[in-house]
């Protein structure tokens, strides 16, 4: 997934959002989003295990 850092500008306000897939987040100065950004990649690049599913035997023994 891609984290991007855009700056935003406009009503006397300097803006930063951190965008990933369909959301942003919007931070007041440069270094939140970038630290937000980073920890956000590190955990997207993390490695992920996906739990197993153990089925139930549809007989169990008795």
């Amino acid at each position: 997934m891609s984290v991007k850092i855009e700056h935003l500008s406009g009503q006397g306000e300097e803006l930063w959002s951190v965008c990933f897939g369909s959301h942003s987040i919007q931070f007041r100065n440069e270094q939140g989003a970038k630290d937000y950004a980073a920890t956000l990649k590190e955990r997207i690049d993390a490695p992920h295990t996906f739990p197993r599913i153990h089925h139930a035997s549809p007989n169990p023994p008795h």
